[in-house]
């Protein structure tokens, strides 16, 4: 035989050998393709996010002293810069939380006689859906308590009480009640959460972990498998919906069961595809954030589906992502401007207005505000974080309101309207809106552009 028939018989036997490796790393029990790998495991990245982002959250708060399960914690001061463990958290309230086990029973709050103070108790399920938000805009200034149940609970609840039914063992409770940023103000939203107790039974022990920064960055830290490895048993413990039988059944093909990940059938380069997936779904669930559509003066405004996202689990996983926490629009909307009125990114080095014309300030039920965050949505480093309508504010003799943004106040500039932002960085700025009046929740009403004007 030749020494090219050799070689070409060696070149042959190698390329025999190259695919039946590539045949055994490409292996997959359902015969999907690499690309249906990765979408699927994209997918089933967007469908868990807000269940493994809660769950972070919470190992991080009650990593904290004296946190515990099914016990109210009362914040006693408002969030400040360096408080980074919801993201865009508000200066307009004192936070409660708390963090049920309900696989150990029901678990009732009370609360007192409110005296026509804002409030308002959320409970959230594990994937973030509101089960229900008891508040002064639905129960009035008096006195009253609510049931709060878990999936599996049968029974009657107690008369008079509002019975809040939890989709899965794990719930959250925010409470929020208004203050302004004054000391005696302070203490008579102090006293008020006094009033509110929580009556739950032990929860079962709960594993704790230390949660290093951010939770929304600890998430992105975690490897593909790390992650749906968690998810899987997150799922046991927080059961899906029948409405999500549909992308239950498509995750199986990555390996993505309740209680068990096991992507064991699958070859290597399948698996490589999963984590490529993910890498995406992870890149592209930031930038579809950040690429909302913004109104027509530059907000950008969600109006429906927050709190109740059925199967909507990218407008879901973009909200835990961006706010965690968020009320359902009835009760609260969160208009954001990353941009000023010709589209730039809103810089530290310029100087903003925000003019609102007479009458033409957030219709709110409650009241409204504007806190300034930096470019991941924390806090500034400043003196003072938000302002509204609680505030003293300076208004036109027209009856026109014109707030100033910069990292120094203008000459010119009003005091009282000015919110400072931190030299050389980049900055959102976030409208809250409590009971938000028909026009704002229908688009009637909008927010002013942002203008830059120096």
């Amino acid at each position: 035989m030749t020494r090219v028939a050799l070689i070409l018989l060696g070149l042959l036997a190698l390329a025999a050998a190259a695919a039946g490796v590539f045949t055994h790393g490409a292996r997959h029990p359902e015969a999907l393709s690499l690309r249906e790998i990765g979408e699927r495991a994209g997918e089933a990245y967007i469908y868990g996010f807000p269940l493994v982002l809660m769950d972070e959250t919470r190992a991080a708060m009650l990593a904290r002293p004296g946190a515990v399960q099914n016990r109210l914690i009362h914040r006693r001061e408002l969030p400040g810069f360096g408080d980074e463990a919801v993201v865009r958290p508000n200066r307009d309230t004192l936070y409660s939380v708390a963090w049920l086990d309900l696989s150990a029973g029901p678990a009732e709050l009370t609360w007192p006689e409110t005296g026509g103070r804002y409030w308002l108790f959320q409970v959230m399920d594990a994937w973030t859906d509101v089960a229900g938000a008891p508040g002064s805009r639905t129960q009035g200034p008096g006195p009253g308590r609510a049931f709060i149940t878990g999936p599996d609970w049968r029974g009657e609840p107690p008369a008079g009480a509002v019975h809040i039914v939890v989709e899965t063992d794990t719930a959250w409770i925010i409470g929020r009640i208004a203050v302004a940023d004054t000391a005696q103000d302070l203490d008579a939203g102090r006293a008020l959460q006094d009033g509110f107790a929580l009556a739950a039974p032990p929860a079962r022990p709960l594993a704790t972990r230390v949660v290093e920064g951010r939770p929304a960055d600890s998430v992105a830290s975690l490897s593909a498998s790390a992650y749906f490895d968690r998810l899987s048993r997150l799922m046991a413990r927080n059961r899906a919906r029948p409405s999500d039988r549909a992308a239950l059944q498509r995750f199986t093909g990555v390996g993505l069961v309740p209680g068990v990940y096991d992507p064991g059938g699958s070859g290597w380069l399948a698996r490589a595809a999963a984590a490529r997936g993910v890498q995406v779904a992870r890149r592209r669930l930031a930038q579809a954030v950040s690429e909302l559509p913004a109104g027509p003066t530059g907000w950008r405004t969600a109006r429906e589906g927050l709190g109740a996202y059925g199967t909507n689990y990218n407008l879901r996983a973009g909200v835990a992502l961006i706010g965690l926490g968020a009320n359902k629009v009835e009760d609260a909307i969160y208009p954001t401007a990353e941009t000023d009125s010709d589209g730039r990114a809103l810089d530290g080095g310029g100087v903003y207005r925000i003019r609102f014309a007479p009458g033409a300030t957030p219709p709110a039920g409650a009241f409204w505000s504007l806190t300034a965050y930096d470019a991941q949505g924390f806090l500034l480093d400043t003196e003072r974080h938000a302002l509204g309508d609680r505030d003293a504010l300076a208004y036109e003799p027209d009856g026109s309101l014109e707030i100033t943004i910069a990292a120094a106040r203008p000459d010119g500039a009003q005091e009282a309207n000015f919110l400072p932002v931190t030299a050389g960085e980049s900055f959102m700025l976030t409208a809250r809106l409590y009971d938000p009046a028909p026009a704002a929740l229908s688009g009637a009403w909008t927010m002013p552009p942002v203008e830059r004007v120096e």
